[in-house]
């Protein structure tokens, strides 16, 4: 009976936490999207905005509200390898190898604050590849 009872108990959790995150779509959630360029000066790595207020601005910072979908696409147009890591947000984009070729991460920023973005790659993060991500409270 015991054995049961830890099995619907645990079956119980499952559903609950899929149908809490089967959220129904909700046309009204903003989305913020920016478009990040790869882009090298010498022996600096960077990030360059493009499009919107971030156009030109090196390592821009990106203003979000808390709760929006945030969308960032990378685009590599130095031809080294890059990718784009949001540590606070358990987030890591896939590499982009390729001159032209882009990859796009979409998340929700759910806490509010400053938090870091940069490229993880060997060295890159040091060479300047980091910006920051600033999250307000809706």
């Amino acid at each position: 009976m015991k054995k049961w009872s830890v099995w619907l108990g645990i079956l119980i959790g499952i559903v609950f936490s899929v149908t809490a995150l089967a959220e129904p779509a909700n046309p009204s959630r903003k989305v913020t999207a920016f478009t990040l360029k790869s882009d090298m000066k010498g022996e600096k790595r960077l990030f360059v905005g493009a499009g919107g207020k971030i156009d030109g601005q090196v390592n821009p910072t990106l203003f979000v509200k808390e709760w929006d979908v945030v969308e960032v696409t990378l685009i590599n147009t130095d031809g080294l390898p890059h990718h784009l890591a949001l540590p606070d947000f358990f987030i890591l984009s896939s590499e982009v190898k390729e001159k032209g070729e882009k990859t796009t991460i979409t998340f929700v920023p759910f806490k509010s604050g400053g938090f870091v973005y940069y490229c993880d790659l060997e060295g890159h993060r040091k060479l300047g590849m980091e910006g920051q991500m600033v999250v307000v409270r809706s």
